[in-house]
This record gives structure tokens, C-alpha cells and sequence, in this order.
């Protein structure tokens, strides 16, 4: 059986800002999922179901908010903040990255604030379904306004994060999941070039010293004798 949740209400305003936070997650989801897709195909099937589910129980809360449906709202919701929990700290429990702590980031963030207050107003609702209290026109025009400036901004930063980091490698670090830079692979199979051998010096230890090479006298001219009668001797 339909709740009545008249727009001017308690239970209407939080059935509305249910539906808004779902459809601002609801695109981020969206957003992400080719990065996923890329990563393993089956965390890409998961986040566009995610994705499709809470745009279509969006509209459906909006039209008929019964108790089955706030309960698959809610029980959908609080299972993706659990296993966002469990990937953050312990690891996914399956899948190529199984037992690895992600990354937190502003996507994840944006994503997991709308979906904790999807659980939020569905409770709301279904608590106080049959007891809402009236509210103003203006307090209504108000609280929807600031929630939808929220919700737009919130959405807006996850989809442009979802779009630039991946989730296991983000972008421009230029390092892989493990962490390992993008050369490291190639540090195996490169070698530093070996230094030039320099020529050996041949040290003498008696340190003698090179004997200069030899060289040929000059001849000296021959010179006239004189004999002491004064009388020339010539050279023969």
C-alpha cells in the first residue's frame, strides 16, 4: 500500500531529497564505469546496474513510495556503503585486485555521502510515512533548493574525478598498481655502460733515469805545430 506522503510534508520533503541524492549517485556511477569496465568487466556490469538501479528507484519513489520500494532502497544503498567499506580497508573479496586496499577518492567520496543519505531519508520515510508533519511553503522551497545545490555539486566533482583517476592507478603518478614506476619493468633488461679501461702506466721501481742517447764529437780542425826553431810543420 502507497504511503501518503504529501508534497508539503516532512515524509514528502525527505521522499524528494531521497530520490535527488539517489539520482546525483546514481551518475556517478554512470561516470565511472568505463574505468571499471576497463579494469575487469564484472566490476563494470556491477557499477552500471548500480548505476541504472538507483536512476529508476529514483523515479519509482517519487510516483509510489511504498514500503518495498523504500526497503530496496535502502537495503541497496547500505549494501554498496558496506562493500565501499570493505574494498577501502580489507580489499574487494574478489576480482583481479582481491585483498588489496583501494584508493579513497573524491568520487568514491561524493558517491558514498549521497547514498548514506538515500539509507537516511528512506528510513525517514518509512518510519514517519503515516505521520508527517505539515511544513511551510518556504521551508519547503529552501531546504529543496540548498539539498539541490548540494546534491549538483557533489555530482559534478565525482563525475570530473571519475573521469581523470582511475581506481587503482591514478593518472600522471606514472606509477602502476603495485606501485612500481612505468620503467621499472625495463631496469631488468638495461645495464649501465662499463667505464673505458684506461691504459696501464708502466712504473719503473728503480726509477733510473733514460740514458741520453749518444752522440757523435765533433772532429777538431787541425792546427799548424810550430817547432820552437820557428820553422812551419805542416800536416801530412
Amino acid at each position: 500500500m502507497a504511503l501518503r506522503t504529501p508534497k508539503k510534508t516532512g515524509s514528502g520533503l525527505a521522499t524528494r531529497l531521497a530520490a535527488l541524492a539517489s539520482f546525483g549517485a546514481a551518475t556517478i556511477h554512470f561516470a565511472v564505469t568505463p574505468t571499471h569496465w576497463q579494469e575487469w568487466m564484472p566490476a563494470g556490469v556491477f557499477f552500471l546496474s548500480m548505476a541504472v538501479f538507483q536512476l529508476l528507484w529514483a523515479r519509482t519513489v517519487l510516483a509510489r513510495p511504498t514500503n518495498p520500494v523504500l526497503a530496496a532502497g535502502m537495503l541497496l544503498n547500505a549494501g554498496a556503503i558496506a562493500l565501499w567499506a570493505l574494498s577501502r580497508t580489507a580489499g574487494a573479496p574478489f576480482g583481479p585486485h582481491a585483498g588489496e586496499a583501494e584508493l579513497v577518492g573524491a568520487a568514491d567520496l561524493c558517491a558514498l555521502l549521497l547514498e548514506i543519505y538515500v539509507v537516511m531519508g528512506a528510513g525517514w520515510v518509512w518510519y514517519r510515512g503515516t505521520r508527517a508533519d505539515p511544513i511551510s511553503a518556504f521551508a519547503n522551497a529552501t531546504v529543496l533548493l540548498g539539498a539541490t545545490s548540494i546534491v549538483a555539486l557533489a555530482s559534478a566533482v565525482g563525475v570530473a574525478s571519475g573521469f581523470r583517476h582511475g581506481h587503482h592507478s591514478p593518472t600522471g603518478t606514472g606509477t602502476d598498481h603495485h606501485g612500481g614506476t612505468a620503467q621499472h619493468g625495463d631496469a631488468h633488461h638495461t645495464h649501465a655502460p662499463q667505464p673505458a679501461t684506461p691504459s696501464p702506466v708502466v712504473i719503473d721501481p728503480l726509477n733510473t733515469p733514460a740514458a741520453p742517447s749518444p752522440t757523435r764529437s765533433a772532429i777538431p780542425s787541425a792546427e799548424p805545430v810550430h817547432d820552437s826553431h820557428g820553422n812551419h810543420v805542416h800536416d801530412e
